[in-house]
């Protein structure tokens, strides 16, 4: 029983190989960015706690004063939103789309603009019942959060991207 259980975990293990899939660990960002001041209007925000958590991943330093850093990363908006999308016929039951969108830039300590604004929404459909408020403002939760980790990633591969890696980085110049 035991060799068939290794067996099947072996054969899961090579077929989720195989297909790519990888967990989401650390990502290669440019220089400037490993010595990072983060600079947002809610500071304990669930936003701000997964990016906390993502760049230590990313074996970035995070400074706590903007003199001490070599690169700002400026949260400038979280939104939040709904949009209704559509009624039952007996109106018990309402699908909404949950919208979250988080603009940001990156400066340097002087507060000049390095990378240029930057926006990115997420967008997840949600169903409510009208007997199941309760559970529905949970679940509308649940999913703000999902999105939230989205768009943490989203900023992280922006922010290790081969453009941002150029604007970050100083050309060297050529001697002839």
């Amino acid at each position: 029983m035991i060799r068939i259980r290794l067996w099947l975990f072996v054969v899961l293990l090579f077929c989720i190989t195989s297909c790519g899939y990888h967990l989401r660990g650390s990502m290669p960002l440019a220089a400037p960015l490993y010595k990072l001041y983060l600079e947002t209007s809610d500071p304990y925000g669930q936003l701000t706690r997964y990016l906390k958590q993502f760049l230590k991943v990313s074996n970035v330093n995070l400074v706590n004063h903007r003199e001490d850093s070599t690169a700002i990363l400026v949260i400038l908006r979280e939104a939040t939103s709904q949009q209704l999308l559509g009624i039952s016929g007996t109106q018990q039951t309402r699908q909404y789309n949950l919208i979250l969108n988080v603009t940001f830039q990156v400066t340097d300590p002087q507060g000049k603009i390095v990378v240029p604004l930057q926006s990115i929404t997420e967008t997840r459909s949600f169903t409510i019942k009208s007997d199941q408020i309760l559970a529905g403002s949970n679940e509308a939760n649940n999913l703000y959060n999902q999105m939230r980790q989205a768009i943490v990633y989203d900023i992280m591969a922006r922010l290790g991207s081969a453009e941002v890696t150029r604007l970050l980085t100083p050309e060297t110049p050529v001697k002839p």
